[in-house]
């Protein structure tokens, strides 16, 4: 099996590379395939895909850098979004394009970043890279580690074809006890429940009343913050605005699109007289249009209300911990299966609320009537994320091992 990958991988890199090319122009194609000399030795290999993991291994990776400042770390990425927060962890940082999952590339990959040990963020399982770690005896550890069911299902059918691949991850530091146990099915070795590492997340404590001000609300204004916005879940939130609009006294929205470059689209599905964009220097309207990046933990400070988006259709779900960081009640959808383990827990407590489209109008009435559970809903659920804030040296101290 894992030749029948080599093969088609490779065939479908050559035949196909005009059309590669093209589709990965944007994405730093010729990094993800080429690699200029580092020049380095031993180093720490970390692959987080995208801007939500490197967000949650931000802390131990400044804190490895700080500890050992005589080793190399490079961190390889998948998405714009992601390279654009890796570069800002540390100067002394390598950051990389993650390379296409090819063999010949692979083998490139290694033979340039000569890696002694590679941490895996996640459930970022490529098969090339698994097989150059087996042939060069590089341990490869997997932290803050998840496994949907469907990906369990997958992985096992494929156990015993990966069996020298899987054989190079030498420790699992899962996000959940369900998670482990799924990994320990698989028959993986050395798997530890270390929680969550998106719980050990730190905010900016604001102003409440000031930042109000400054984003032009009132204190007496209700406001709800639908953050991470997919594409459907604007429309949605344009029927839910209509019919709330006349029952809650000054209501406010402010949206932000998971990605910038949908900002027109977002805007068509809006009147005119509707919406602002955040950019805008009089945010007189209504709803607010977030068209910039990174003032979406603000939004969730000033708010009443959070709505995580990517979970009323089926995107996975989004990240719910920054507006509980803040104490504010969360309202997903049910597809929030990418932080399913944040949920899990979040709902032991009743410290989030599951909706759906079809009743979200319904559910933001019902906690817009009720100030004293609002408030309840908040706290516990900043209790839980405190409580969790423990992953940070359970990943840390299990990472050590394999770096001393």
């Amino acid at each position: 099996m894992m030749f029948i990958y080599k093969i088609l991988t490779s065939l479908v890199y050559y035949i196909f590379y005009p059309f590669l090319f093209f589709f990965f122009r944007k994405h730093n194609f010729k990094q993800r395939t080429s690699f200029r000399p580092l020049n380095v030795e031993n180093v720490i290999w970390i692959h987080a895909a995208s801007l939500g993991e490197v967000n949650a291994v931000k802390p131990i990776i400044k804190k490895l850098i700080e500890t050992y400042n005589n080793k190399t770390f490079m961190l390889t990425c998948v998405t714009k979004t992601g390279l654009e927060a890796a570069n800002t962890i540390s100067g002394k940082l390598i950051v990389h394009q993650f390379p296409l999952d090819i063999q010949h590339i692979m083998e490139k990959a290694f033979n340039t970043f000569k890696p002694a040990l590679i941490i895996l963020v996640e459930t970022e399982i490529w098969p090339n890279m698994l097989n150059q770690a087996y042939k060069k005896n590089v341990p490869v550890l997997m932290i803050n580690a998840r496994l949907s069911q469907k990906s369990y299902k997958r992985y096992n059918m494929l156990r015993w074809f990966l069996r020298k691949e899987f054989s190079s991850i030498k420790l699992i530091c899962a996000q959940s006890e369900k998670n482990a146990e799924k990994f320990r099915l698989l028959k993986f070795k050395n798997v530890i429940n270390a929680n969550n590492l998106k719980f050990t997340i730190s905010l900016p404590d604001h102003d409440i009343p000031k930042l109000r001000q400054a984003w032009n609300y009132s204190f007496n204004d209700f406001v709800i913050t639908f953050g991470c916005t997919r594409p459907g879940e604007e429309i949605l939130m344009k029927k839910v605005f209509d019919y709330l609009y006349p029952l809650i006294p000054r209501l406010k929205m402010i949206i932000a699109p998971r990605h910038l470059h949908r900002i027109p689209e977002v805007l068509s599905i809006f009147n005119r007289n509707q919406y602002s964009l955040f950019s805008d220097s009089d945010n007189k309207n209504p709803i607010i249009i977030m068209d910039e990046m990174g003032v979406l933990p603000q939004a969730y400070a000033l708010s009443d209300l959070a709505i995580i988006g990517g979970s009323f259709y089926n995107y996975g779900g989004h990240n719910p911990l920054e507006a509980i960081w803040y104490e504010k009640p969360v309202i997903m959808g049910p597809h929030h299966q990418s932080c399913a383990g944040t949920v899990e827990k979040l709902l032991q407590d009743k410290a989030i609320i599951i909706s759906d489209a079809d009743k979200l109008q319904n559910d933001i009435y019902v906690i817009f009537k009720n100030i004293e559970n609002r408030i309840s809903i908040g706290k516990k659920g900043k209790q839980i994320l405190l409580e969790n804030q423990d992953s940070l040296d359970k990943h840390w101290n299990a990472i050590i091992e394999w770096i001393k």
